[in-house]
């Protein structure tokens, strides 16, 4: 208890900031608790940034516009870097850090709901969330104290109502899924056993990586990427429909 109260108007200060009513405000020292808090903003964004095997130059432009906004001097802004860092390694648990942060601002707190609102939009800075981005945040927003229908409510305000389209929409979704299975050269009934080794054969034949040593013009190098990259959104599609584990 005695944690959620200190440094009240260190997080006071910040949720103003996030919320874009206070930027012109000084942000007091924040103590342990402003440690406690960069660590897992940066840290979950740079474990959300690296998850798909890359990070994008809007996913690094965005953090760097958090880390702008947040005011932060020319020390915390390193600080803020090696925090998206270690997020990026893959040995690194995020989760733990969003533990220690609702020690520190509590569950279902306005800081809580803001700083989900920071990762969402990381997230969508790419145009879709995807299986893996999906699972970590949830998880991530039911130790900050929201439900699995408020995630995907907060989520639906960054991707135009994804969820809420396909529910009214079921025929789309089909169509999404009738399209990944023929991506996957697989039938819509196959046993969820099959899945996987028809994704991992795709992802041989065409990864990028082996067709450099077949001397590949530049053209046919992005398209095999494009490739790679329509199998990938297809076998997590499925993956998702079915409630695998990508």
């Amino acid at each position: 208890m005695l944690r959620l109260v200190q440094h009240r108007a260190y997080k006071n200060a910040l949720a103003k900031r996030l919320s874009g009513k206070g930027c012109g405000d000084t942000i007091p020292v924040g103590g342990k608790s402003q440690k406690t808090i960069m660590q897992a903003i940066f840290v979950l964004m740079g474990r959300l940034a690296k998850i798909d095997g890359r990070v994008s130059d809007q996913e690094v432009k965005y953090a760097s516009s958090v880390m702008k906004l947040l005011d932060l001097t020319p020390r915390q802004r390193q600080e803020a870097i090696d925090y998206f860092e270690l997020g990026k390694q893959q040995d690194t648990d995020a989760l733990l850090f969003v533990k220690e942060l609702v020690s520190c601002i509590g569950r279902r707190s306005e800081l809580a709901y803001l700083i989900m609102q920071v990762q969402l939009r990381l997230v969508y800075t790419k145009g879709c969330m995807r299986l893996k981005e999906k699972m970590l945040l949830r998880d991530a927003a039911e130790l900050l104290g929201f439900d699995k229908g408020e995630f995907l409510q907060f989520s639906a305000q960054f991707n135009g109502g994804e969820e809420k389209y396909f529910e009214a929409q079921p025929g789309k979704r089909l169509n999404i899924l009738s399209h990944a299975y023929s991506t996957l050269q697989l039938a819509p009934d196959a046993a969820d056993g099959e899945i996987r080794p028809a994704y991992l054969k795709l992802m041989t034949r065409y990864h990028p990586d082996k067709l450099m040593s077949e001397n590949l013009s530049e053209e046919a190098q992005r398209l095999a990427q494009e490739k790679v990259a329509t199998i990938r959104t297809a076998y997590e599609e499925i993956c998702g429909f079915r409630k695998l584990r990508a």
